[in-house]
C-alpha cells in the first residue's frame, strides 16, 4: 500500500467520522427543540417529524457505513460499494430536504416558525431557543457536501481498482509495479 493509498484511506475514514457527527449533533439540537415544543403542549408538524426521521436515518446509515469502512478492507465487493455510493447520493437529497425544511425565513421547521403569533410568542417566552434550527440548517448543508464527497470517493476508488486490475493483467499478473 503506497503513501497515497494510506492517505486516501485515512481521508475517507475521517469523512465518515465527520459525516456521523454532523447528523448526531443535528438530531440532538432538533430533538431538544421538539421536546421543548411538546412540553408546552404544542403539536409538532409533519415537517418536524420528517426532519427527525431523516436525521435518525442518517445517524443509523453513517454509523453502519463507518463501522463497515473500519472493518472491511478495500471497500468490500463492488456491488456493495455501488450501494454505498447510491445511499450517499440519496442522503445528499435528504439533507437538501432538511436544509429546505429548516431554512430561516420560510422553512416549515425553521426558527420559531408558527402560524399562531400568540403560540410563537409563548414558545419563545418559555425558553425555546429559536437558534437551534440554524445549527441544523448549517449542519445539513455541511452533510450534503460530505455525502457528495464520499460518493465521489466511491467512484474514484472503483476506477482506480479497475485501472490497477488492468495493469496487473497487462504485466502478467504481478503487482501494479510489474515486479
Amino acid at each position: 500500500m503506497t503513501y497515497l493509498d494510506k492517505a486516501n484511506a485515512a481521508l475517507q475514514k475521517a469523512l465518515r467520522v465527520i459525516q456521523f457527527l454532523s447528523p448526531v449533533i443535528s438530531l440532538g439540537l432538533f430533538a431538544s427543540r421538539i421536546a421543548k415544543i411538546v412540553r408546552l403542549g404544542i403539536q409538532i408538524t409533519h415537517s418536524n417529524g420528517a426532519v427527525l426521521g431523516i436525521l435518525a436515518a442518517a445517524v443509523a446509515y453513517t454509523l453502519l457505513a463507518m463501522i463497515f469502512q473500519f472493518v472491511v478492507k478495500h471497500g468490500g465487493p463492488k456491488i456493495f460499494r455501488w450501494l454505498m455510493m447510491l445511499l450517499d447520493l440519496l442522503f445528499v437529497g435528504a439533507f437538501i430536504a432538511v436544509a429546505v425544511l429548516t431554512r430561516p425565513y420560510g422553512g416549515s421547521s425553521g426558527p420559531c416558525r408558527n402560524q399562531n403569533r400568540y403560540l410563537a410568542t409563548a414558545v419563545r417566552g418559555a425558553g425555546q431557543d429559536c437558534n437551534l434550527p440554524w445549527g441544523v440548517f448549517i449542519l445539513s448543508i455541511i452533510s450534503t457536501f460530505l455525502h457528495f464527497l464520499t460518493a465521489v470517493f466511491h467512484e474514484v476508488k472503483d476506477r482506480r481498482h479497475e485501472h490497477q486490475e488492468k495493469m496487473r493483467n497487462a504485466n502478467g499478473g504481478g503487482n501494479e509495479n510489474g515486479y
